[in-house]
């Protein structure tokens, strides 16, 4: 079963929360994003989700059929994303989080407690995650399948322009930069994403560090792609892919010369 992230950008901003955040958070004011009230049109991002839920069934019964007669309309609830960054918005005297996640608006709450005229703000409000950083996934996911890399990268970076530190976003499109033979540019995208993320849980920095052996294979640097995929070994010590990838690599790098 495919488990989906819906909201990630919060915890990278404000990775640095704790019990005592609210007494230090004045210094940091510079640092949080948080962006001026802007106009939402709710009823159009409760249907957007829920097609975007309902397209993620289909991906989890892998039914691709159904999911390319889905996909105009998946397109056009896509382009309903804002090409912006969902952070934060300062609305009145509240913060609106639009975030799934508790810790989130907790963190927030507690950075804005004692400090509400350095944020203008006396509240913080959580509402549902906005549909289109997931609606990117399934996108690209569908064109992947049908082997249209192109219009895939095109979709995952217009969700990626909703929340940069998507999971599934940055990994999915981590394979297709490469299957369009840009897997420096992929390598490059994989690896400020777990510079900004060094303690995912285990099973998602296994993934990523699979996806880093990948691309690293189609670069041909064979002895650091064997280290990532020995390192995701270390994390998820069963996992086939990793297994067979590093016999293809046993397979298929060049012999070092004897000294």
């Amino acid at each position: 079963m495919m488990t989906i992230r819906v909201a990630g950008l919060l915890a990278a901003v404000f990775f640095m929360a704790s019990p005592v955040l609210a007494d230090e958070a004045a210094p940091r004011l510079p640092n949080v994003q948080i962006v001026e009230c802007r106009t939402h049109d709710a009823a159009q991002e409760k249907a957007d989700m829920a097609l975007a839920m309902s397209a993620l069934d289909l991906m989890q019964a892998h039914d691709i059929d159904k999911l390319n007669v889905l996909l105009p309309d998946l397109k056009t609830a896509l382009g309903h994303a804002p090409d912006i960054v969902s952070h934060p918005e300062h609305c009145g005297d509240s913060i609106i989080v639009y975030s799934d996640e508790l810790s989130d608006f907790l963190t927030l709450s507690a950075m804005i407690q004692g400090h509400e005229k350095e944020f203008g703000a006396t509240k913080v409000e959580q509402r549902e995650a906005l549909p289109y950083p997931l609606l990117g996934f399934v996108v690209g996911w569908i064109y992947f399948e049908n082997k249209d890399f192109q219009s895939a990268h095109d979709a995952y970076a217009k969700g990626l322009l909703n929340d940069p530190n998507f999971d599934y976003l940055i990994m999915e499109d981590t394979l297709t930069l490469a299957a369009l033979h840009r897997s420096p540019e992929a390598l490059g995208q994989l690896d400020a994403y777990l510079a900004r993320n060094p303690d995912l849980p285990d099973e998602m920095m296994a993934n990523a560090l699979r996806k880093r052996g990948y691309v690293l294979v189609e670069l041909e640097r064979w002895d650091e792609a064997e280290a990532a995929y020995k390192d995701s070994l270390k994390l998820e010590p069963d996992n086939e892919t990793a297994q067979s990838e590093l016999e293809y690599i046993a397979q298929t790098r060049p012999s070092k010369p004897a000294n």
